[in-house]
């Protein structure tokens, strides 16, 4: 067809043709569906091999006994680390694009190609580039994905499906260590291996079919751009976006962003730190088995998982200050006093397993609400003519993530190795408490439309 024949009685252009089922591939609740399911993947693969990766060190890749901790430690790390340093560059390349769609496929070759590699393989070296390229498909996955939210949702709403992308990556990574365990002693290594798979073809299936609003908006308005911009048809897929500079530094400088950042490595250092000494101390104090360790997990996840959307909620409704400010608050006074545990009783693992749940309640209502700020922060330095960063901003969350992730055991074990168990829960307590100062001095403390009303 010629591009000069745009006259409104010809038909729509072959490559404008809307794709099968677009309205529902595009709608909010496929997006944020997919989002999630993406968030849950990722997490769930970084988890997964926590609790199995000892025995698989030894039993398929010939590590000597005394070298498993420092593997799996390293192993752990190197996923952390290709997070950290990934994201802000993902950010910035994802803010540079029309469409965060190329992005979003390049993390999910680099998750097949993580999976693959475990599966096949019987080498270290090839372990480690495993552990890589899920670590770069996870930086795409929580920075692209929690900017194509921002791009996707109302902002009155932003807080509300916020929560739910980041309960579905806690309730990843908290359920993985459960079934990893309980698959790996049934089955075996390529059982554990088969589960990953099955759950990433499944997040596969959901990327390819879900359409961007961005992308969906060249349909369903197609006249409405041909007849009031004046642009000729065959020009429509050529425009571009104005170019968004590297703001990394100039986003850290202000202290809303920074307080959200801090915010979130708090919340993630607190949940991290349970993986490296929670399965340790119920071991030696409580003689307790893999098994009943992972069952701890999933009184933290559970939750995490279902009131993660309700703080968001709230968030939008009173402003996220609020929110995070108790949520630090609260989790302080559970993470202390665990260290109330001693022996095992009937009473004593009652205990136990309420102040795990009430850690996990406390600190869901930190996460989200810093997220949905971050969100006002962008959109009132676009009302004020900034560039719209919003992948680079969530590039800095999942880094404050990734480093959490980092740091969480290795000062959690430090605190128990050198310390007690007894000075860990109050180190850990008052860490997770000094999140609120800044909260309460630089979040925002309106609702969401007197956020955005005040820059207008």
């Amino acid at each position: 067809m010629n591009a000069m024949d745009s006259s409104p009685s010809n038909a729509i252009p072959k490559y404008l043709e809307p794709p099968w089922l677009l309205e529902f591939r595009s709608s909010h609740l496929f997006i944020i569906t997919t989002i999630c399911a993406a968030a849950f993947t990722d997490g769930f693969i970084y988890a997964i091999f926590g609790p199995v990766l000892p025995f698989s060190l030894q039993d398929r890749y010939h590590v000597a006994p005394g070298n498993v901790q420092t593997w799996a430690s390293g192993l752990l790390g190197v996923f952390g680390l290709v997070v950290l340093l990934g994201s802000p560059i993902v950010g910035w390349i994802s803010d540079e694009k029309k469409s965060r769609r190329s992005a979003y496929t390049f993390g999910l070759a680099c998750l097949v190609g993580g999976v693959a590699t475990l599966a096949l393989t019987t080498h270290l070296l090839m372990l480690v580039v495993s552990r890589i390229l899920q670590g770069v498909s996870a930086a795409v996955v929580f920075t692209v994905g929690l900017a194509l939210v921002a791009d996707t949702v109302d902002a009155d709403d932003i807080g509300y499906y916020m929560g739910y992308v980041l309960s579905s990556m806690s309730c990843g990574v908290l359920m993985g260590p459960f079934f990893g365990s309980v698959t790996f002693n049934l089955a075996g290594h390529f059982a554990v291996v088969g589960l990953m798979g099955t759950i990433a073809f499944m997040d596969i299936l959901l990327r390819f079919l879900m359409i961007e609003k961005s992308e969906a908006r060249r349909y369903t308005s197609y006249e409405d751009v041909t007849e009031h911009s004046g642009l000729l048809p065959g020009c429509i897929e050529h425009l571009q976006p104005a170019p968004t500079k590297w703001k990394l530094f100039s986003l850290l400088a202000n202290p809303r962003v920074a307080t959200a950042i801090y915010g979130v490595f708090v919340h993630v250092v607190i949940i991290a730190s349970f993986d490296a000494v929670l399965p340790i101390f119920l071991e030696q104090v409580l003689g307790w088995t893999s098994l009943k360790v992972a069952l701890c997990f999933l009184a933290i996840a559970i939750p995490n998982t279902i009131l993660g959307p309700l703080a968001g909620k709230i968030s939008d409704t009173t402003g996220p200050m609020w929110p995070a400010f108790f949520g630090c608050i609260l989790t302080a006074i559970p993470m202390i006093l665990l260290q109330l545990i001693h022996e095992n009783t009937t009473e004593q693992i009652w205990l136990l397993y309420t102040l795990l749940a009430a850690t996990g309640t406390a600190a869901s209502m930190i996460i989200s609400p810093l997220a949905a700020d971050l969100f006002y922060v962008i959109e009132t330095l676009v009302s004020n003519g900034d560039t719209a960063a919003y992948a680079q901003s969530y590039g800095l969350f999942t880094c404050a993530m990734a480093g959490g992730t980092l740091v969480g055991p290795l000062l959690g074990g430090f605190l128990k190795e050198t310390l007690g168990w007894t000075a860990m829960t109050w180190g850990l307590g008052l860490f997770v408490a000094s999140g609120a100062i800044p909260i309460y001095l630089y979040t925002g403390q309106a609702r969401a439309a007197n956020i955005l009303s005040q820059t207008e």
